[in-house]
């Protein structure tokens, strides 16, 4: 089993799933029932942060799974890549319900 591989896919997982925890966590300590400036500003810092973690997920699997072959690397790109498509599919169901097409 590849060293390297493995642990660029174990920080690719942190990156996916426990970095937008974090955020979450992060953002609801600060959120006091009304969005003021400084709630604001500190969305405006974690929600660009939260995008680069996935962005940064998705690469770290990728170099992974073409600089080493790593299996656990394309199970995490099915698994990214069916959690994107689930969130496209509920993005538009959503859309299709706001505008009363349902």
């Amino acid at each position: 089993m590849d060293n390297k591989g493995t642990r660029l896919c174990i920080i690719s997982l942190l990156c996916m799933f426990l970095a937008p925890l974090v955020v979450f966590i992060i953002g609801s300590n600060f959120m006091s029932g009304d969005i003021s400036g400084t709630t604001a500003s500190v969305y405006g810092v974690l929600i660009p942060l939260d995008i680069a973690s996935y962005i940064v997920a998705w690469v770290l699997a990728i170099i992974s799974r073409v600089k080493y072959k790593n299996r656990f690397s394309l199970i995490l790109i099915i698994i990214y890549g069916s959690l994107l498509a689930l969130s496209v599919i509920g993005i538009i169901v959503l859309f299709c319900v706001f505008m009363g097409l349902f």
